[in-house]
């Protein structure tokens, strides 16, 4: 088992940057502009540098969302079961800094401040590792600060179309062909001896549900909210959730909506908008991630969009189905071995999302034809 988890740094919570440079072309068109010659010209300047022998502090960039998060978790497992006596120290963000206390093997936590450059430098170089791995995809910046780290060796993505390698001792290959979790999971192939672990062991123990929720058992799981750019295309219509609610109720089973604090007021509304008597409530914003993990894996089963939260059920390998629309299932599906991923079917043209900006111009319209009859009868599988 790992030390006590200890936070480094107290930076203000900065809007997440990832967030910034996927909402808009402009954001996106100056990290490909200013970071690829920086990147370059620092990739020619220095020269890739050796493995360090016996590596034992091992630094992770995880500046990614939630889902990314939680399944580049996988490292932090396989590095702690694979190395002996390994310490990993997590540099994260505003945007997925509160999950990290959910995963198992994590020793120290550096808040970066990613949207003001000078004070993110000090934070990435505020620790020296052996090897820093960066879990990003895409972002220029991400790969900058990873140039800039104390590390004595520096392993990232080289991702097709994005210019972001030059600078990394041991550039790994992404590839959109394959599931996320091995896109990760390769980042793990330059150190020798370090075997992958499965995505189940990348959590702490979930612990029980809090008693007041407890008392709603058996219980079904809604998570109906997205997030990040352009989330809205990836939302289920709220028509549709209220319907699966009321069949849910009506075989028996109570019914709760999560969601962050944020959606308090969302998931007020589609409470109101059931039909009255039904055993349905929200807990948007009133229980804690650790106490979310505890729901989700103590539900009869749950039903979510493609978000965090999804990913953190089938982690949980909790009965789920995921409801994908423009987001693949084969890039970002859940991974539990009791999951149903649901997509429209052809001729819909959907599920293109690879790095999570790839949208056409106009609205998307893929979640609205997934049917309430098709997302029912795979609950009522999982119940059954």
């Amino acid at each position: 088992m790992s030390a006590p988890l200890r936070w480094h740094n107290g930076y203000a919570a900065m809007p997440s940057t990832l967030s910034i440079i996927r909402a808009s072309a402009l954001p996106r068109l100056v990290d490909h502009a200013a970071g690829t010659p920086l990147l370059w010209l620092w990739g020619a300047w220095r020269r890739k540098r050796c493995l360090p022998a016996a590596p034992r502090h091992f630094g992770l960039m995880m500046f990614e969302t939630i889902g990314d998060t939680l399944l580049a978790g996988s490292l932090i497992a396989s590095l702690r079961a694979s190395v002996p006596d390994a310490k990993v120290t997590v540099f994260a963000s505003r945007g997925n800094i509160a999950v990290l206390a959910l995963l198992d093997g994590v020793d120290t936590v550096v808040d970066v401040p990613l949207t003001r450059p000078h004070l993110a430098v000090a934070a990435i170089r505020s620790i020296a590792v052996d090897v820093m791995i960066d879990i990003g995809q895409w972002p220029r910046w991400y790969a900058l600060l990873c140039a800039a780290s104390r590390s004595r060796y520096t392993i990232g993505f080289a991702t097709p179309g994005q210019s972001r390698h030059y600078a990394y001792d041991s550039a790994v290959p992404h590839g959109r062909d394959v599931h996320e979790l091995e896109n990760f999971q390769r980042l793990l192939a330059p150190i020798p001896g370090v075997q992958p672990l499965p995505p189940g062991r990348v959590l702490k123990a979930a612990g029980q549900p809090p008693e007041r929720i407890r008392a709603h058992a058996p219980y079904v799981v809604v998570h109906p909210w997205a997030s990040g750019f352009r989330s809205a295309s990836r939302e289920w219509p709220l028509a549709c959730w209220s319907e699966l609610i009321a069949r849910a109720c009506g075989i028996g089973m109570s019914v709760l909506v999560s969601g962050s604090p944020a959606d308090g007021p969302r998931a007020a509304a589609l409470v109101e908008a059931c039909p009255g008597g039904l055993p349905v409530m929200s807990i948007a914003g009133e229980v804690s991630l650790a106490e979310l993990a505890a729901v989700l894996q103590g539900a009869a089963a749950v039903v979510a969009v493609n978000t965090g939260v999804m990913h953190l059920a089938a982690l949980l390998d909790a009965p789920l189905v995921a409801l994908h629309g423009p987001t693949s299932r084969r890039r970002w599906g859940p991974t539990g071995s009791r999951s149903i991923a649901l997509a429209p079917a052809p001729p819909a043209r959907c599920e293109f999302l690879h790095l999570g900006f790839e949208y056409p111009a106009g609205p998307v319209d893929c979640m609205q034809h997934i049917g309430v009859d098709e997302v029912f009868a795979a609950l009522q599988a999982l119940l059954r």
